[in-house]
């Protein structure tokens, strides 16, 4: 049978209670480290926040510190109908003329398509079998046709499942006067014209394929120049543009190709830039006034931040040195503003001095600033040091919590056994002086007394 313990209960003293009161004294240092291992935690949490912060900088950063980020072309056509336009950072703003009208020497760029004679149907034998060889451009591959795939769907399937086709892709159509197998060239251009020809047997001689469509190249006029191309797109002709033929113009008429600098979206990236820098200067303000006062890390970025600002790059020549010369300028607060007049004024007088200002490839503010963030993000940087310090001091924390609270079970296990040997004796002091009382009261003369 179980026993049943009430400590106290034979000597009248709340055990329970004492302990419990020399167990919260001795508990004091506990909670003395609790506390330190949540302000770690919350330096750990605010160096978190920090990382992110430096991260969509660095971000930001990287995207604007190259040099066609800056190098924005805008390109347009007069006629999207007869052709459309993309330009790169390395097209030159200018103006061309393109005739692509239909004068009997322009064309579209077009696949080669072959045609088959009439068949039955598209499952049934062609009564021909061999090995018939396909020829792309002067590439070529094979395919063995015999009586398990004789038909159309059978040859279909053998050319476009070849494992070493060179881009030819075959079709079985039924029209009014029966069915035909149709190939194809992949790319345009005549230099991807289709041939067959019977390796063995007679497949290609039965077959009698005839050009629907020829191979062909583009071709159109570009500033009274002739421009040939194996594509509609068109990479080459003017550097830095492409071009995408659509149709031919009406006889006898030209239309325009344009192509201009993007100041809008120069603008947009100039104002990323501004906005990313006063994203993470907001964010060391607020953790500097908070969870990270005093702290040494968000002063030295705040240090090197400045630094860069305040540092002209070399080796740019004689061209722009400041970002205050291109409109962007140190408020009160020490955040950033754009002065967007005096961005487009600079915009038009040094279009790739700007560019330069903040994408050059190793002293460009962007380019700068980008490299920064990369070295307070390193595994071996700064805030990862900290982290790592922080984490070490609350593993320590954590491993004196452990060995502090084995300790308490120690102590409230002595009290507990000291205390229920206190009970034991009071109780049995109790129970002698109970019965010295009963004796004493039992003895003659006793009453009367």
């Amino acid at each position: 049978m179980a026993t049943i313990s009430s400590p106290g209960i034979g000597s009248g003293l709340d055990i329970n209670g004492l302990i419990g009161a020399l167990m919260d004294a001795e508990r004091l240092p506990l909670g003395v480290m609790k506390t330190r291992k949540e302000e770690l935690d919350t330096d750990l949490s605010a160096y978190g926040r920090l990382k992110g912060a430096i991260a969509d900088f660095q971000s930001t950063m990287a995207g604007l510190g190259a040099i066609d980020k800056f190098s924005v072309n805008n390109a347009s056509s007069s006629n999207d109908s007869i052709f459309t336009v993309g330009a790169s950072s390395t097209a030159v703003p200018g103006s061309y003329s393109i005739d692509f009208s239909d004068n009997g020497t322009h064309q579209l760029a077009q696949v080669h398509k072959l045609t088959s004679q009439d068949f039955v149907d598209t499952s049934s034998s062609i009564a021909a079998t061999g090995t018939l060889r396909i020829d792309l451009g002067g590439n070529s591959f094979d395919v063995l046709i015999d009586t398990s795939n004789d038909s159309l769907d059978g040859i279909k399937n053998a050319i476009n499942f070849a494992a070493d086709n060179t881009g030819v892709t075959a079709t079985v159509i039924t029209v009014d006067s029966g069915s035909r197998l149709l190939l194809s060239s992949d790319k345009t251009g005549a230099a991807n014209s289709v041939t067959l020809s019977d390796v063995s047997g007679n497949v290609a001689a039965t077959l009698g394929m005839s050009t629907v469509t020829a191979a062909q190249d583009a071709v159109f006029t570009l500033d009274g120049n002739q421009v040939t191309s194996g594509s509609n797109t068109i990479t080459g002709a003017i550097e830095g543009i492409t071009i995408e033929l659509n149709a031919l113009a009406a006889a006898g008429t030209t239309e325009t190709l344009s192509v201009s600098r993007d100041s809008g979206a120069v603008k947009d990236n100039v104002q990323a830039f501004v906005d990313a820098y006063n994203n993470l200067r907001g964010m060391i303000g607020f953790l500097s006034k908070g969870d990270l006062q005093g702290d040494n890390t968000l002063i030295s970025i705040q240090s090197q931040m400045r630094n860069i600002l305040n540092t002209a790059p070399t080796g740019l020549g004689a061209g722009l040195q400041f970002l205050s010369e291109v409109g962007i300028k140190t408020s009160r607060s020490g955040d950033l503003e754009l002065d967007s007049v005096l961005l487009n004024k600079k915009l038009v007088e040094d279009f790739n001095g700007v560019a330069e200002l903040f994408a050059n490839d190793d002293q460009g503010y962007a380019f700068r600033f980008e490299a920064l963030a990369e070295e307070q993000l390193a595994a071996d940087g700064i805030i990862d040091t900290r982290e790592d310090g922080i984490n070490a001091r609350i593993g320590r924390i954590d491993t004196q919590i452990e060995g502090f609270e084995y300790r308490m079970t120690l102590t409230e296990a002595r009290y507990r056994a000291q205390f229920t040997a206190l009970d034991g004796l009071l109780t049995s002091m109790q129970s002698t002086s109970s019965f010295l009382s009963q004796q004493l009261g039992s003895l003659p003369g006793a009453a009367s007394s």
